[in-house]
């Protein structure tokens, strides 16, 4: 796994996110990219693809996930985390261990450039993509002061917190625990654990109104919302 972690490392290379207020929100004012998560799968050299997310930071840090596809490691995701710097041209990421990657700012996109922050001449992708809102259907769950939401689409569970969630969840009726079906306009990022040092995919809400159906389920997305 080393051997792969430093063969994506050659060819590329505080943390908190709030449900609703940080929605993907673009360049500010001058003109650095802040609160955006960018996945696309890029390519691997003995896998069918490395599922990548790096979520930018506005307070100057990232976090990145690698998940390699088709490989005894694609049910584990790899985390590293460090700061970036918004050149004249370029975006540079130094991670934890001083390791540097780079990536050309596209519009809605993250070019990765090889190891030296050039163009990397090739027919495969190397392009990340900012994620945008769209239509979430799942099932959430909240118990002891913790939310979680399971896609339908993937199974995959992340979590998810906000304050509309929850005040949703129960006004239901249903007991802490129960999983309450849930659609909800937002996208899947990154935010860090309960354990120090850990990460977890994370679900940001970019409306403020989700739709809670406590007789809906992933098995029947229809019937009379509560």
């Amino acid at each position: 796994m080393m051997g792969k972690k430093f063969l994506f490392a050659a060819v590329a290379a505080g943390l908190f996110i709030l449900s609703g207020c940080q929605n993907n929100i673009g360049l500010s004012l001058d003109g650095k990219i802040v609160d955006q998560t960018y996945n696309s799968i890029l390519p691997c050299a003995d896998c069918s693809g490395i599922d990548t997310t790096i979520l930018v930071n506005q307070d100057g840090s990232y976090v990145m996930e690698q998940s390699y596809q088709g490989s005894p490691d694609d049910k584990r995701s790899f985390f590293e985390s460090g700061t970036w710097v918004l050149g004249k041209d370029k975006l540079t990421l130094t991670n934890s261990y001083g390791e540097k990657s780079y990536y050309l700012p596209r519009e809605d996109k993250l070019v990765m450039l090889d190891i030296d922050g050039n163009v990397i001449n090739s027919e495969l992708n190397y392009t990340l993509a900012k994620v945008q809102p769209k239509q979430l259907a799942g099932e959430f769950t909240y118990f002891a002061d913790a939310g979680t939401f399971k896609d339908c689409q993937s199974g995959r569970v992340y979590a998810a917190s906000g304050i509309e969630l929850e005040k949703g969840y129960f006004s239901t009726g249903v007991e802490g625990g129960t999983p309450v079906y849930l659609e909800v306009n937002g996208y899947y990022s990154i935010r860090p654990s309960m354990e120090d040092g850990q990460y977890d995919r994370a679900l940001v809400v970019a409306d403020e109104k989700p739709r809670f159906n406590r007789h809906g389920s992933c098995g029947n997305h229809r019937g009379s919302r509560s």
